[in-house]
């Protein structure tokens, strides 16, 4: 797998403020982190290096501001530190490495890919989105391979 146990925390806690749990699942039980994690280790290996200086970011502009990790923060500052990142409202001497905004806007790519498509990919884990949404599983129509 790509994430330490500290980076898969808080891009957790990342993830689980795009997509919260109210009377449905929110991102982390439909395994979002674990579609993140799997693609960054396959077809998304081109975005490792923005997930290592990305979260590296994040971190220590949190701890510049709150003195703890974004995982450790309160909702309500991890909503004000995300709409910070989302409106580039961070410094670039507070954030080193590209621009905050594009950061966010990969994860929260990522988190709807991983809450909404299908479980072969890693997330949407016992088809938690299709069923919060009141629609069937779709049907995977393949090649008929025995046709004349």
């Amino acid at each position: 797998r790509f994430f330490t146990s500290q980076e898969a925390k808080c891009i957790m806690a990342v993830c689980e403020q795009i997509i919260p749990k109210d009377e449905f699942p929110g991102a982390t039980d439909a395994g979002v982190i674990h579609y993140i994690d799997r693609q960054l280790s396959g077809v998304f290996h081109y975005d490792q290096q923005t997930y290592r200086t990305g979260i590296q970011s994040l971190q220590s502009y949190c701890v510049a501001k709150t003195s703890a990790a974004f995982e450790s923060l309160s909702a309500d500052d991890q909503i004000r530190i995300l709409k910070a990142m989302e409106s580039n409202q961070v410094s670039e001497t507070e954030w080193p490495e590209g621009k905050p905004s594009a950061f966010f806007n990969l994860v929260l790519t990522h988190s709807m890919q991983g809450f909404y498509g299908s479980p072969i990919h890693g997330g949407n884990k016992d088809y938690l989105s299709f069923e919060m949404l009141r629609i069937d599983y779709p049907l995977v129509i393949g090649q008929n391979r025995y046709r004349s």
